[in-house]
């Protein structure tokens, strides 16, 4: 997990992210309001599910808590064969989502991953992470 607020940060990961390869802009918004901890234990049984069940993957992940009442969700970049059933999977067997509240989107690469996760990055109440395969090009 990751923590950062600063400008020079947010285009710092967003020219990374942009240089990789995408297949899906994701949210996901919980049923409950998940406080900061549990998102990350959440999101690393999730890296874990990705690996015992995708050979080639990669994740960015974000998670904005709020504090307005609104449930915690998350924003992600996804790359991978089947990855957003294996992530839906998840999300249904530890009965955190219902289908109104997951959202898998093309990614459009021409849009770059800035358009799709920096305005988040630059948040006071977000925490991020990424994993991949082995098997990943990073």
């Amino acid at each position: 997990m990751y923590k950062g607020r600063t400008g020079e940060l947010v285009k710092c990961w967003g020219n990374w992210l942009g240089d990789r390869e995408w297949n899906y802009f994701s949210t996901i918004t919980y049923k409950h309001d998940i406080k900061p901890q549990r998102n990350e234990k959440i999101m690393l049984e999730l890296e874990t599910c990705l690996d015992k069940n995708l050979n080639n993957y990669t994740m960015f992940w974000i998670m904005e808590h709020t504090t307005n009442g609104y449930q915690t969700h998350n924003h992600l970049l996804l790359k991978g064969i089947g990855i957003k059933e294996v992530v839906n999977d998840f999300l249904f067997k530890k009965k955190l989502v219902n289908k109104k509240f997951i959202r898998h989107y093309d990614y459009h690469s021409e849009q770059g991953a800035s358009y799709y996760v920096s305005k988040y990055i630059r948040s006071q109440n977000i925490e991020y992470g990424i994993a991949y395969s082995e098997n990943s090009k990073l």
